[in-house]
């Protein structure tokens, strides 16, 4: 069982408990007595690996073939989730330690009548079908407002096989209606019941359903009704970039969830986070990283200046690294590197682009602050190009941010433009000024 799950670990996690069952084979049937109840009638179990598996993504299992139930009651327990504890003990078959769950509850919970009745009436089980037992514990059962003790009831009511009181009880969590299923229905009602469930769960789009479909197709019509349903975008985007295979992110559906997504940041205005989320994306789906939408061009051969010019690789980072390092052996790139020409020069420093900035006033201490790089991978933003879309002037980015800080008209003489004004950003106040 290790082994197979070690060897297929990325196609179980997309393929959902409905095509694991659907491959249900070698399964087992086993008879077995109830623990701390003087009945001894034996109750019909169902056995195999796929089945384990579904428990296991369930979370009804934590190692080994066998359920490691006691472990699973006590984190129940710790968070007093008594009633669904008591009835997970009593799937397995022990009264004794279902009616101590609820007594325990019962007591923490500061006298729960219910979790107390529900323990009394435990404790009187019998297995006859014509006793007042099952008369007034049918009876009890419409009254219990937890779902957990309905199915508790309904469980010990039914007849083998017909246990549509467990299953079809909405309230109770979908991980916990499909374990029962996987261990008390047969290989006909299995696939059946979990078919079923599936297309209910795609209807209502409801997310708890991804335990059934997978992230495949059936996942995505999941999503695709909860999207409907809610307009929640967020959601389904980082659901599916997070987990799903390569071929289920080409989905048109997909995509435009994603691209949704973006322009919703972007409406809201949360660039930042919008960025961010580009950057998860590109590395949970490198298919999805975009070419370069925006470059320097050259004013005389029209090419672009920019890293992936096959003259750059290597001099553009040189020039990038002499700037912070003060290295000699690092050339500097003061020419397009398709025609030869000189690049513009920077309005202050009058050097040619490409050359790394100077220490100028300003902007020494402002180094460490204005490298958005952070890791040296590019340029330092002290040295990017920068102008002005109006007057076409322009130099360091450094340097120019140096200058308006003390002026609003361009640095180029004879020229009244006030550049930074034409910027929204130009007109906030920093934060450290006030």
């Amino acid at each position: 069982m290790e082994l197979k799950l070690q060897g297929n670990k990325h196609s179980v996690v997309y393929s959902g408990i409905k095509n694991i069952v659907k491959t249900s084979s070698g399964t087992t049937e086993s008879r077995r007595c109830w623990s701390g109840s003087d009945r001894q009638t034996d109750v019909t179990r169902f056995h195999s690996e796929e089945r384990c598996l579904a428990l296991r993504l369930c979370g009804w299992i934590s190692r080994g073939p066998d359920i490691d139930v006691e472990t699973f009651l006590r984190s129940l327990e710790q968070e007093r989730e008594w009633e669904r504890a008591a009835a997970i003990a009593l799937f397995n078959l022990d009264i004794r330690r279902a009616i101590q769950i609820l007594n325990k509850g019962a007591v923490t919970e500061k006298g729960d009548l219910n979790l107390n009745v529900v323990a009394m009436a435990l404790s009187g089980y019998t297995d006859e079908k014509s006793s007042l037992w099952r008369e007034m514990c049918s009876s009890l059962r419409l009254q219990l407002k937890n779902p957990y003790l309905c199915i508790m009831f309904a469980f010990l009511t039914s007849e083998p096989g017909a246990y549509d009181g467990v299953l079809y009880e909405s309230n109770v969590a979908v991980r916990d209606r499909v374990a029962f299923a996987c261990m008390f229905l047969s290989d006909v009602q299995l696939p059946r019941y979990i078919d079923k469930l599936t297309n209910k769960m795609k209807e209502a789009g409801n997310l708890e359903g991804i335990l059934l479909t997978g992230l495949t197709k059936d996942g995505v019509d999941l999503i695709e009704s909860y999207v409907d349903r809610t307009g929640d975008v967020q959601t389904a985007s980082f659901c599916m970039l997070k987990g799903s295979p390569s071929d289920v992110l080409k989905d048109p559906r997909v995509q435009c969830w994603i691209e949704n997504y973006r322009n919703l940041l972007d409406a809201w205005r949360f660039w930042h986070k919008r960025a961010e989320f580009d950057i998860l994306r590109g590395k949970l789906d490198p298919s999805s990283k975009p070419l370069a939408q925006v470059f320097v061009s050259c004013n005389f051969c029209g090419k672009s200046i920019s890293y992936s010019c096959s003259a750059m690789p290597h001099q553009g980072r040189g020039f990038s690294q002499y700037g912070v390092s003060g290295s000699p052996t690092k050339s500097k790139v003061t020419s397009c590197p398709g025609c030869r020409k000189p690049l513009p020069r920077c309005a202050l420093c009058l050097m040619n682009m490409g050359t790394p900035v100077s220490s100028c006033s300003g902007t020494g201490k402002t180094d460490e602050k204005m490298d958005l790089t952070r890791d040296n991978k590019l340029a330092q933003f002290n040295n990017w190009f920068t102008w002005c879309h109006n007057c076409r002037h322009g130099g360091h980015a450094g340097h120019m941010l140096s200058w308006f800080r003390d002026h609003t008209e361009c640095p180029v003489s004879a020229c009244a433009c006030k550049c930074m004004q034409l910027d929204t950003t130009g007109n906030l106040v920093p934060a450290d000024s006030s």
